[in-house]
């Protein structure tokens, strides 16, 4: 059975735990129960009232939580189930980040493979993004600050020409977040956290430790590997926004409310609509994406390992 995400958008309610059943109670009177082992995710997204059962019971039967920010300028936080078992991920994890090399080894190889998604994405729209000079400046890379540098002038190249491919009306002429100052980097924005969620959810289930990454340093709060895998999905994100945004049943500029203070959000009528579409479209197949990258860490960290050899670790 594929198991649901749960969107928690009203202010006030109250989601509670009893009995295996997640309890959603309305301001309004209304109450919604839902099996715990029917979902995967909840996503919070306003101001409620989460109780410490709750979250425990979640967390324990391995279903994931996302809060959207209440201001701007501040992160998601995501709530992942620790990784149970597996010993020996962690341990290939942990050794490869403490190794100067195989650390730069692995953030090169996430930023490799997001530069040549980025050039596949805009080729699609007839765009030509030459690789070379940039793929031989990361290969030269001998630490992760320069490596940074390198992705970073990259992809203010490749939002340079995305900029073209939007119509003018929306307002988009390159990235900007915390807050987001148009609709196309309103949807970024959000797509981005979404898949980030999706992506740690996946990670620490399959027994790595999300807060741990290569490229992106640990720092509280924040889920490192998880960003480290998003980078090659991010322009795959762009692409659906793009979709959207010239879809005939797409958005339009009436769905989106703009001030100085918080930037560009969706109004919640069209967050409805965003969500529904993400979590039956764009998120499964980005969550097919994720396992492929996955699997490629996993080799890089030597971790094809004999049967015989994990049951020492997991034993």
């Amino acid at each position: 059975m594929q198991k649901a995400t749960m969107i928690a958008d009203q202010a006030g309610a109250c989601l509670s735990f009893k009995q295996g059943v997640i309890i959603l109670e309305q301001p309004g009177g209304a109450c919604h129960r839902v099996g715990i082992d029917s979902i995967k995710q909840i996503l919070v997204t306003a101001d409620l009232y989460l109780s410490s059962r709750l979250i425990d019971s979640c967390l324990a039967a391995g279903v994931s939580l996302v809060i959207l920010p209440g201001r701007p300028r501040e992160p998601a936080r995501h709530l992942f189930p620790q990784a149970q078992g597996a010993l020996w991920v962690r341990l290939a994890q942990y050794s490869a980040y403490l190794d100067e090399a195989q650390r730069l080894a692995v953030a090169q190889s996430f930023v490799v493979s997001k530069i040549k998604a980025q050039a596949e994405c805009l080729r699609q729209h007839g765009v030509h993004l030459p690789l070379e000079d940039v793929l031989a400046s990361v290969q030269k890379t001998t630490e992760i600050g320069r490596l940074l540098g390198v992705e970073g002038a990259s992809t203010a190249r490749y939002f340079n020409q995305w900029a073209n491919l939007h119509d003018p009306a929306w307002g988009f002429q390159g990235r900007s977040r915390r807050p987001p100052r148009d609709p196309v980097n309103s949807l970024m924005s959000l797509g981005y956290t979404l898949v980030c969620h999706a992506v740690g959810r996946i990670a620490t289930r399959d027994g790595f430790e999300a807060a741990l990454g290569f490229l992106h340093a640990p720092a509280s709060g924040r889920p490192s590997l998880a960003l480290d895998l998003i980078e090659p999905l991010r322009p795959w994100v762009d692409e659906w926004v793009l979709t959207m945004m010239r879809a005939d049943d797409g958005f339009r500029l009436e769905d989106f409310k703009t001030d100085p203070e918080n930037g560009c959000r969706l109004t919640k009528e069209a967050s409805g609509r965003f969500f529904q579409r993400w979590y039956t479209g764009a998120e499964p197949w980005l969550e097919h994406v994720a396992r492929e990258h996955l699997d490629a860490l996993r080799t890089m960290l030597g971790l094809k390992l004999d049967k015989r050899v994990r049951a020492l670790f997991e034993s």
